[in-house]
């Protein structure tokens, strides 16, 4: 699995992408943003970076305590004002109730950034009957952005960013098997979510169409983070492994998201980014009949 992983997201040692673009930051002042997935990995690293442009923060996580101190420290680094929300993203049901409570207690959301998402090696069922990696990693998606859509239309530049990943070129969408029904493959679960991702943030593009707000999606690359952390045997150890020895700070991993939400130029509409360049993703990741598809499937029980 490592060869696999390690050829899928196209890495090699000499490109390991250094933090610190020639592009400086303006500052957030007056801006909200929405974090999912804030309490580890790249999404800490990137609600504090947006903390110390000065942007509001919304910080969504299943750990209070983490979640919390993650307030606590962005706070510390200049943001003015930082709410949290403790949701367990693999709900639906939870992620409509966030949605309905960040449209009464929130006045406007300038960024949501979808970030949280899992690697599993075990196939868990939710209790709503839902494969948990496709529940995280793809519903969760559409359900926030199109929960917040009337508040991110309150805002002067609405942006919408999703977390994605080059592991999508190894994705395939089984439209008997989405959820791993009849065949289980924890990696192959994942590819196939972030092709999802992908497929979303175009056919939600396609819809948005001239509008002001804007969807894209980021690839933060190999990163050191808690991704996949919670999984034992030998597919867990040697996912670990690989990552330590090879994987990007989380700091680096959030960097190309945290450009996006902050940069005076609007993501194009629908976009892939990786390392603060717009990247071609895959075919299968362009083709609008599955995105179509997708996007229909996934409106049931919405």
């Amino acid at each position: 699995m490592g060869a696999l992983v390690w050829r899928t997201l196209g890495l090699r040692q000499d490109s390991i992408y250094k933090v610190g673009m020639t592009e400086s930051l303006p500052l957030m002042k007056g801006k909200v943003v929405l974090v999912t997935g804030s309490s580890r990995g790249i999404g800490r690293a990137g609600a504090l970076a947006l903390a110390r442009l000065g942007a509001n923060l919304i910080l969504v996580g299943r750990h209070r305590g983490r979640i919390e101190e993650i307030a606590r420290l962005g706070q510390e680094c200049g943001s003015p004002l930082v709410r949290t929300f403790v949701v367990d993203l693999t709900s639906r049901l939870q992620v409509a109730e966030l949605g309905v409570k960040i449209l009464q207690d929130v006045p406007k959301l300038d960024v949501l950034w979808n970030n949280a998402g899992a690697y599993f090696t075990e196939r868990k069922v939710t209790k709503e009957g839902l494969e948990q990696t496709w529940a995280m990693n793809h519903l969760a998606y559409v359900d926030l952005t199109q929960g917040l859509m009337p508040l991110l239309e309150k805002s002067s530049d609405p942006r919408v960013i999703c977390t994605a990943s080059e592991a999508h070129r190894w994705g395939k969408v089984e439209w008997d098997n989405l959820q791993g029904e009849k065949r289980w493959d924890g990696w192959k679960a994942y590819c196939r979510t972030k092709l999802a991702n992908l497929l979303f943030v175009a056919e939600q593009g396609r819809r948005l169409g001239n509008s002001p707000t804007k969807i894209c999606a980021v690839h933060p690359g190999l990163v050191n983070s808690a991704l996949g952390d919670e999984n034992r045997g030998w597919a867990g150890l040697a996912f670990r492994v690989l990552k330590n020895v090879f994987g990007k700070t989380n700091e680096q991993g959030a960097d190309t998201a945290v450009w996006l939400a902050a940069r005076e130029t609007r993501p194009i509409q629908g976009g892939y980014y990786a390392k603060r360049r717009e990247c071609l993703p895959s075919t299968a990741a362009r083709c609008a009949h599955d995105a179509g598809r997708l996007w229909e499937m996934s409106q049931v029980a919405l």
